[in-house]
């Protein structure tokens, strides 16, 4: 009879063990869902498909390629200062190139670092959604991360 009374505590120990268990990974189950869902509000391109983000992520590459190079046309197309003219017209028409040349470098500035940003945030997004993992391990890491 001894035997059986000490199994029998032991089943009970592990059957409490076992519902803690259970209890603390669906809590934290729970949180990690709660914290990837208050995650996707706050990143812009959580409602895409993967495809969709990848795609989008491949055209701003090239695009940004296309800004880098019109960047390069117009650092090289720069005037450069001459001393002076030698007329108030020459010098006024020295002005305007130089104002030309660096408004068109301030704007392909602009664009390359608009492109980039939009890299690296569909960067970001493809990064965190490869993280997140597919399928059965998304599961097992929302059950077991802390």
């Amino acid at each position: 009879m001894g035997d059986r009374r000490v199994a029998g505590n032991t089943t009970g120990s592990l059957a409490l063990l076992l519902v803690l268990l259970l209890g603390a990974g669906g809590w934290n189950y729970h949180r990690n869902y709660q914290h990837e869902l208050a995650s996707a509000k706050t990143r812009p391109y959580s409602s895409y498909s993967a495809r969709d983000v990848e795609l989008l992520r491949d055209a701003v590459v090239a695009e940004l390629e296309v800004a880098r190079a019109r960047l390069s046309r117009a650092k090289k197309g720069r005037a450069r200062a001459v001393r002076d003219q030698g007329t108030v017209a020459g010098n006024v028409r020295q002005f305007d190139r130089t104002a030309r040349a660096s408004d068109a470098i301030r704007a392909a500035s602009g664009d390359v670092a608009e492109r980039e940003g939009m890299k690296a945030a569909l960067d970001r997004e493809l990064e965190s959604r490869a993280d997140a993992g597919t399928g059965w391990m998304l599961h097992l890491k929302r059950l077991t991360t802390l």
